[in-house]
This record gives structure tokens, sequence and C-alpha cells, in this order.
């Protein structure tokens, strides 16, 4: 009797387990027009440079933190995508390097108040509504942090997939981030009877080749990982965690006497939708 209770418990379990390996859906960034989604993000950065001179080596720190807390309107929405309004309601930027002390305060001054009309569609691809709308680059970095991410069929869960993205174009995170972001994303569970979906991400940065793209600060290589939440039923990517690392190197000296310069930024932010409002 035992033994027959234990193979209909194991026999339970392989059930249920198949069931939750089969369950399927098709992810979505297709919030609910009239919504308001209320968002907070967290960042700090942690810079590392190294420069070898004739004279010899030396190495600085610099540590930074952002919080911003903004509100994402839609506008509209439909099944090409949604259109939504994001204004940014209040952003405190710190860091240890006292000479960057008042332009890190002048660029928290200029992403307050800011509004930023952008769409989205479905697979969570972002672009700017409006051409030349005054948007500061700050606060478009921002906004371009959602990934194109999901397939646009159903998809299993443990499945994954790859996308390739290019990176912006432009001196971040300590180097010209010119060239691809290519990434693997897998679909790890499904909870909350189906609402919410758990995907996590690992990729890998690949400089631009060709004539130019060894001058100046480059990027020599670049890890990213992170997890998303995703709500179903509201639509949205409420909630993410990254890690990003990226190398770079100074090919050309800027100064006389440097030999070269190596930098390497850290990089970890947490986003969380902290409201629902509008419906």
């Amino acid at each position: 009797m035992r033994l027959l209770l234990i193979g209909r418990a194991i026999g339970t379990l392989i059930v249920a387990g198949a069931r939750v390996w089969s369950q399927t859906a098709t992810l979505q960034i297709k919030p609910h027009a009239g919504d308001t989604l209320r968002m907070r993000l967290d960042q700090q950065s942690e810079m590392t440079g190294i420069k070898r001179t004739s004279l010899g080596e030396a190495s600085a720190m610099v540590i930074g933190t952002m919080s911003m807390f903004s509100r994402a309107i839609v506008e509209g929405s439909s099944e090409k995508g949604t259109t939504l309004l994001a204004v940014t309601d209040s952003v405190v930027l710190s860091t240890t390097d006292e000479h960057a002390r008042s332009d890190a305060m002048q660029a928290a001054a200029r992403m307050r108040g800011q509004r930023v009309r952008f769409r989205v569609t479905p697979d969570g691809t972002v672009g700017m509504a409006e051409e030349g709308d005054g948007a500061s680059r700050e606060v478009a970095q921002v906004v371009s942090l959602m990934p194109a991410a999901f397939p646009k069929s159903a998809i299993k869960i443990g499945e994954s997939w790859i996308r390739e993205m290019l990176l912006p174009t432009g001196n971040q995170f300590g180097a010209q981030l010119s060239g691809k972001l290519h990434v693997t994303f897998r679909f790890d569970s499904l909870t909350h009877g189906g609402d919410w979906a758990f995907v996590s991400m690992r990729g890998e940065m690949q400089p631009a080749t060709g004539p130019g793209a060894a001058f100046g600060a480059s990027l020599e290589k670049g890890v990213v990982s992170g997890t998303m939440l995703v709500d179903q039923k509201r639509g949205w990517l409420t909630e993410s965690w990254f890690n990003i690392l990226v190398s770079s190197n100074i090919t050309q000296p800027l100064m006389a006497g440097v030999v070269s310069m190596r930098m390497q930024m850290r990089i970890t932010q947490h986003m969380h939708t902290v409201e629902r409002a509008g419906r």
C-alpha cells in the first residue's frame, strides 16, 4: 500500500510538472489606454579608471547614484502599438567626484519636469513619437531602457530566444558605445494565475568594427544580465533588475606622457512600477 501511495504521489508530481512546462503565454507590452503607470528607477554606477604613464600607474574610483520618479501616461493604444507620455517628476543624483557634483546637480535640474512622448510596440520596441520634441539626452536614455525583447507568438515556459540590438550612439558608460548588444532571453516562469511572467536575460556587447572604430575611448567588452517581471494583466514591464559591466580602452593618448588608460563601469539598476491609477 505504501509503495502504491508513493507511486501515485510521484505520478502526480510528474503530471503537475508537465503541465507547468507546457504552459504558454504571449508576452506583450500593451498597457491600457487611460492608465497612468508610476515608476521608480534606482541606479548605482561604479567607475574605475587605471592610467599608465611613463612614471608609473595610478587608479581612481567614482561612485554615482540616481533615483528617479516618473509617470507614463497611456494616451492611446492599438494593435500596432501604444503612445505614452513620460513625465519625470523628480530626480536625485549624487557622486563621489567633487568636481562633477555641479554637473550632476545641473543634469538633475534639466531632467525634472521633462516630458517625452514615445511609442512602444507589443514586443517592447521603443521609439520617439515626435521628432525634435526637445527631450533631453538623459531622459531619452531612460526611456530607451526597455529592450525590444519579446517574440510575436506564444512561447512555452523554459524556451529561449535571441535578439540583437544596436547600442545607442554616444559617450556612455565611459566609452563610445558603438556596436551591438547580443542577448539571449529565457521565459522562466508564470505565476499569479498566469498574470506574472518572469523573463531572464544575458547578453554581450560587441564593439563596432571597421575604419574609425578604434579612435578615442572605445568599447572593449561588456556584459549585461537581468530579470524582468511582466504583468500580463496590466500589459507592462512592472519590475526589472539589470547588471551591466563595461570595459573600455583609450587607444589614442589624450595627454602627453600617457601610455594607456583603461576604464571599467559597473552599473546596477532596479525599476519598479509603484502604483497603478487611472482605471
